[in-house]
């Protein structure tokens, strides 16, 4: 079972800030001015309850990080990362993590920040006039998270 421990300090804080990132390329696949609600359920997504699984102790590790590191997502020098600069952030990821983890463990892990990135395109209906003809996730959100989704397998 993976914890804290296997992963050195840089690969600890890719993996701290995965899910943040994760919402992020969703957010801005279809960008609106009504991004609060999106970043609310990234926020909440993150921390909800973890679903039992394999890496479930590695989660509670993450979360548990999250809530202490003193360092923000917001305060990386370049905030103007591009989708490919997000995604390879999220490759990189994924291959740490098929380093470190088991092949079980590697799945619940990806399916947590695949989660994170489904409640971010969920927040808020896309598209249509006052409501009518919108959907809950729009197509550019849903190949944000296939995207995503081959970023964390390569």
């Amino acid at each position: 079972m993976a914890t804290r421990e296997d992963f050195d300090q840089d690969e600890w804080q890719q993996l701290l800030e995965m899910p943040w990132v994760a919402g992020v390329v969703v957010i801005v696949a279809d960008p609106s001015w009504r991004i609060v609600g999106e970043f609310k359920a990234m926020a909440a997504a993150v921390v909800a309850d973890v679903s039992p699984g394999p890496a479930e102790t590695l989660i509670k590790e993450l979360v548990s990080g999250m809530e202490a590191d003193q360092t923000d997502f917001d305060d990386r020098d370049d905030d103007s990362e591009s989708d490919a600069a997000m995604l390879e952030i999220l490759r990189q990821c994924g291959v740490v993590i098929a380093a470190r983890c088991t092949d079980d463990e590697s799945a619940h892990l990806r399916e947590w920040v695949l989660g994170v990135a489904r409640a971010t395109a969920q927040a808020r209906r896309e598209g249509g006039f006052l409501g009518i003809g919108s959907v809950r996730v729009s197509d550019d959100e849903r190949a944000a998270i296939s995207k995503i989704d081959a970023a964390l397998t390569a």
